[in-house]
């Protein structure tokens, strides 16, 4: 059985309803056709979670232990759910404990070819990417899930330059936001929204200059202020998909977060060029995430 996590919530489970919708809806239409289609999740996680505020009892799924409406099936579980079934599951995770937990669905899903790898999702992914080139029939809906800023462009456009990859991919805005100060000057650590950007091209859309001040000594104090939050940033890094991703990315995304807080956003993207085949794509996302 899979190890639980703890972590999320409410919105945990909007999320993964969400992203289950709509690999219900891509298997329900590619079977038709001749593809080999795998379900790609790049932070698998251990298959299973339990709300971050309700108290921690043991670290597997016993039903005599936890209350199984507290349990939330992971997005591996829910895809492995999904009929009928994907060709090829591949889950990838760094956390020792997550892989032996991910590598047991093979017990409770013995007709389903699953591969569970470990190791850092980037470049794992970037391998993936290189697999589906290579094969005329393959194709793939890729879900990322990431712990921090820890997605890195070149990774984003391995996948949309394939033409073969839809993508669901929870973007972390608010932990954006926070490489920012108020008075619009960067933190150190706003070098991870670089390597995830792929370029500082985002930092001057993030601040504006306000008037400069003269200082007590005659000098000119160039100010700046913080304009780019949540839903800014959410914006902004959807023209960036839009960039790399050749069949489109829906205009709708879904915010997520604890409470009312915009910590996520979810959002789908398309590299597939083919206008029939994007259109339908994006024809359906978007009509998932309206019915959110």
């Amino acid at each position: 059985m899979p190890r639980v996590q703890r972590f999320g919530g409410a919105h945990t489970q909007k999320k993964l309803d969400t992203v289950a919708r709509y690999l219900q809806a891509y298997v329900t239409v590619m079977k038709k056709q001749r593809f080999n289609l795998s379900y790609v999740d790049g932070f698998a996680g251990s298959g299973a979670s339990q709300a971050a505020g309700l108290k921690e009892q043991t670290l597997l799924i016993e039903s005599n232990v936890y209350d199984s409406e507290s349990i939330i099936d992971g997005s591996p579980v829910r895809a492995l759910g999904i009929d009928p079934p994907f060709d090829r599951y591949v889950f990838i995770d760094s956390n020792p404990e997550n892989i032996i937990s991910l590598k047991s669905l093979n017990d409770s899903f013995p007709q389903h070819k699953i591969n569970v790898l470990d190791g850092d999702a980037n470049d794992r992914l970037q391998s993936f990417a290189g697999f589906l080139n290579k094969g005329k029939f393959e194709r793939a809906v890729v879900f990322l899930d990431p712990f921090g800023l820890s997605v890195r462009w070149e990774t984003i456009c391995s996948l949309a330059e394939t033409g073969k990859v839809d993508l669901w991919y929870l973007v972390p805005v608010h932990g954006m936001s926070r490489q920012i100060r108020t008075d619009g000057t960067f933190l150190p650590s706003a070098k991870k929204i670089d390597d995830l950007w792929g370029s500082d091209g985002w930092r001057p859309k993030a601040v504006k200059s306000l008037e400069p001040e003269e200082d007590l000594f005659g000098g000119i104090d160039q100010r700046h202020e913080k304009v780019a939050r949540a839903k800014q940033f959410s914006e902004m890094f959807r023209d960036r998909l839009a960039e790399v991703f050749k069949g489109g990315v829906a205009k709708l995304y879904l915010p997520l977060g604890k409470g009312k807080l915009h910590e996520f956003s979810l959002m789908f993207a398309c590299a597939n060029p083919s206008p029939p085949a994007s259109a339908a794509a994006l024809r359906i996302a978007d009509h998932i995430l309206r019915k959110v």
